[in-house]
């Protein structure tokens, strides 16, 4: 018997990738030599270099009453907050959803805090959650908390389009060992690669998911749609992925985790939200049981600032008419940079992935020591399994040209 410190459950707890870590050498490395080419970050930075914060919630940062401050946070959210996300994330569609769906939303520290509550709750220990092989690896840290395995896909087929036939392989195989099939797609503006699936995809995947509910096999959809608005198009548009929502079947259980960190810029306050939809009442009842339950278990509450000020968006149409004008600049702004990013790729004879929108394009590679050649060469990047993710997110116009031809050297 042996006297460890730590549970057997956290024996094999090791950050294999911290991208805020690496972050940070980067920032530290550059305010050594402002030549480096600091392109880790999922934080939106302008040309100047400084972060790009939106005048609405400067102002209204502000103006908060003390309360509005300092005190807790509903747990179930404010009004404003609560039905404001309803109304951000399905936009035009929202009167059908409503029609079709029983709905409730759950305040949660940023979208991760969505996603690891979904994760503990809708699976077993044991079993293992179905996501892309291009992926944001801290889901591999989040289903380690919560004791769930993790299988993928290929998301690309040989045309770089998605790969609807290995997708329902690896579900269905999955749906049949465990009986159950909780899968996460974080769409559009796929953190790695900026990649997003059309309607039609969405389509095809819910046609999959509803054939292996049939079968009584619970299924949960998660739709980490942190990006959302940043995909290049416009606001409403954006949403348009939802009218392939309404055809799924009543025992399905979907989740959309919001995050209120990307879409404001509000990245270190942590809020976000976990909204379920399903067409049975009794699914979303047990949604609202355990998610309020780990909500208070967790954290308690969420940022009390944060939803004062998003509930005010949301709540002031002016207000947010103009937040909407200012998302269409920062769009602009990495629109910008990835049409320079592909030109320059393309000159240099470099295979960018399929870019939709979002804070990052990625580039295949077979080179297993890229990070530590690219960081010789002055040049900072998130490295994953047979890719690395370039954070356009935080590249100036004036670095793009340069940082093309020291990837193209090591790739």
């Amino acid at each position: 018997m042996t006297n460890q410190i730590v549970g057997n459950h956290a024996l094999n707890k090791v950050m294999e990738s911290n991208i805020l870590k690496i972050s940070q050498e980067a920032k530290a490395a550059k305010a050594q030599n402002p030549e480096v080419i600091d392109a880790t970050v999922g934080m939106l930075h302008k040309e100047d270099g400084k972060l790009f914060k939106y005048i609405q919630v400067e102002e209204l940062l502000k103006g908060l009453t003390d309360s509005e401050m300092y005190f807790y946070a509903p747990v179930n959210g404010t009004k404003e907050f609560s039905n404001g996300v309803v109304d951000w994330v399905f936009g035009k569609h929202k009167a059908a959803i409503m029609e079709k769906f029983h709905l409730s939303v759950i305040p949660t520290t940023g979208g991760s805090g969505a996603l690891s509550n979904s994760l503990y709750n809708f699976n077993d220990f044991g079993q293992a959650m179905l996501i892309p092989n291009y992926y944001w690896t801290p889901y591999e840290n989040i289903a380690e908390e919560a004791h769930v395995g993790v299988e993928t896909f290929q998301l690309f087929d040989e045309n770089y389009h998605f790969n609807l036939k290995d997708f329902e392989e690896k579900a269905k195989s999955l749906a049949k060992r465990q009986n159950r099939l909780f899968l996460i797609l974080n769409d559009p503006c796929n953190n790695p690669t900026g990649f997003c699936l059309s309607k039609q995809d969405w389509k095809n995947v819910i046609g999959v998911l509803n054939e292996i509910s049939r079968n009584n096999v619970p299924v949960i959809l998660v739709h980490d749609s942190a990006y959302i608005d940043y995909q290049m198009k416009s606001h409403e548009s954006s949403r348009d992925v939802y009218e392939a929502f309404l055809d799924l079947d009543e025992n399905i259980l979907a989740i959309i985790a919001f995050s209120g960190s990307k879409t404001f810029s509000m990245y270190g306050f942590r809020i976000g939200a976990q909204l379920g939809i399903s067409k049975s009442k009794a699914i979303i009842d047990e949604f609202n049981r355990v998610g309020d339950y780990s909500v208070r278990a967790r954290f308690s509450s969420v940022s009390r600032p944060a939803m004062s000020v998003i509930g005010k968006i949301f709540a002031n149409p002016d207000i947010k008419k103009q937040f909407i004008e200012q998302i269409d600049i920062a769009k602009d702004l990495l629109r910008k940079r990835i049409e320079l990013f592909e030109e320059v790729a393309a000159k240099e004879g470099l295979n960018v992935l399929p870019y939709g929108g979002g804070f990052f394009v990625g580039i295949e590679t077979n080179n297993q020591n890229i990070f530590k050649d690219l960081v010789n060469d002055g040049v900072f990047i998130i490295a994953m399994p047979g890719m690395i993710r370039i954070a356009l997110s935080s590249v100036k116009l004036t670095e793009i040209e340069r940082l093309v031809k020291i990837i193209k050297k090591h790739i």
